[in-house]
Order: C-alpha cells, then sequence, then structure tokens
C-alpha cells in the first residue's frame, strides 16, 4: 500500500513540476511575468535542486525501489512507461528553452 502511495505522490509532483515547466514556457513566450511566473520558477528551482543534489536522480525513484517486491518491475508513477523512460529528455529542453525566453524577456524590459 505505501508504494500505491508513492506513486500517487509521484504523480502529483510531476503533473505540477510539468505544468509549471509549461507555464514559464508560455510566460516566455507570451512576456507575462508576474508573481506566478516566480513561483512556478521557484518550484522547478526546488525540484532541480533536489534532483541534482540526489546525483541526477529522483528521491521518490529510489524510494519506490525500497517498496518494490524482489523480481517485480519497478514502477514509482502513474504513466506509460515509454513516457516515465522519457520525463527527463522531455523536460529538459522544455525548461531551457523557458528559461532562456524568460532570461530575454528580463533583459529586454
Amino acid at each position: 500500500m505505501r508504494l500505491v502511495w508513492v506513486r500517487l505522490f509521484h504523480t502529483l509532483v510531476f503533473v505540477v513540476m510539468f505544468g509549471a515547466i509549461l507555464f514559464l514556457l508560455y510566460c516566455g513566450l507570451a512576456n507575462q511575468l508576474t508573481l506566478w511566473t516566480a513561483i512556478a520558477f521557484a518550484l522547478i528551482t526546488i525540484e532541480v535542486v533536489i534532483y541534482a543534489g540526489n546525483g541526477f536522480r529522483c528521491p521518490l525513484r529510489t524510494w519506490a525501489e525500497t517498496l518494490t517486491p524482489p523480481g517485480q518491475t519497478i514502477q514509482d508513477i502513474y504513466l506509460p512507461p515509454w513516457l516515465s523512460a522519457r520525463v527527463v529528455a522531455i523536460s529538459t529542453p522544455l525548461l531551457g528553452v523557458a528559461c532562456l525566453l524568460l532570461l530575454v524577456r528580463l533583459l529586454l524590459s
């Protein structure tokens, strides 16, 4: 049962963080720099610090691995396996583009 809760929590964190990345991308494209932009950026910064501080490995995955019975496939999030395997490869470029757009917007304002 604890594994179900870890997976649910991990899925919730993913939805919030990926939504924040998409929001930052929108803010950069639409030149909408608001308090919500700062909040989204702060959330993503916290996530990146935790991820990098854990050796570029999600601590929730590690937790799910410890809860998965031996011999079973490790599933740490409620996403299709093809997507969960590519989350970092998809979100990192989007975040990079969003940050560049936001930086340009800040420098030009």
